[in-house]
């Protein structure tokens, strides 16, 4: 822990000591890692997802891009990063790559609770404020990361800018107060996620993970 913090919010998204979340295999980019210190699920599609996980009426991810560059995601593989109150609050590139495109979606600030995602009324990836933030990746070709909002935690603090180059591990953003979620969008074919955590996710069951613990593989083309 970095210290010297003058309030709880700060202490809240406060930084880390490098050292205390080692990357791995920080020299293949082959190799996709958590985006966050999180509860995650992935998923090999959206049918997937909608049919074990997420239960919102209106969630498709047309609604959840708002149409921007939706079909490039069309049946995408998913990682669900959700933050709880007591994680480390900053979110890092699951991927190395260059950041093409910052959009930012104004929204609701509904919970991101389990309870409330697996509501068929709630439609809280598509409805809560969001920022849409999409990379290009040598080895994971086009990603998209939906840094999502939620109760007391509107602030997102993008840390990048378009055109950047970005390595796994780099810091993305951070959230103040509160937990959140970020939505790793990757192309259908693009990933073999970890067995251990699709075994998981099927049943279904949220893995804790820490930011920089592996994610999964590219897939050879």
């Amino acid at each position: 822990l970095l210290f010297s913090v003058k309030t709880f919010n700060e202490f809240f998204y406060r930084k880390l000591k490098p050292s205390s979340r080692p990357i791995h295999q920080k020299d293949d980019n082959k190799i996709a890692i958590s985006a966050a210190d999180c509860r995650l699920l992935v998923f090999d599609n959206c049918d997937e997802a909608k049919r074990i996980w997420i239960k919102g009426k209106l969630f498709s991810i047309d609604s959840m891009l708002q149409g921007l560059n939706s079909a490039i995601f069309n049946q995408s593989s998913m990682a669900i990063f959700r933050l709880a109150p007591q994680d480390y609050h900053r979110v890092h590139f699951p991927v190395s790559g260059k950041v093409t495109k910052i959009y930012p979606i104004p929204g609701k600030l509904f919970t991101v609770n389990p309870i409330a995602v697996r509501e068929e009324d709630v439609n809280v990836f598509t409805e809560n404020k969001r920022t849409l933030l999409f990379l290009e990746s040598e080895e994971f070709g086009s990603v998209c990361m939906v840094i999502i909002g939620a109760t007391v935690v509107g602030s997102i603090v993008i840390n990048v800018k378009e055109g950047d180059i970005v390595s796994k591990g780099d810091e993305c953003n951070y959230f103040a107060y509160g937990g959140s979620t970020v939505i790793t969008l990757f192309q259908k074919g693009k990933i073999r996620f970890d067995e251990d955590l699709v075994e998981r996710s099927l049943k279904p069951l949220e893995t804790h993970i820490l930011m920089g613990d592996s994610l999964g593989r590219a897939c050879s083309t």
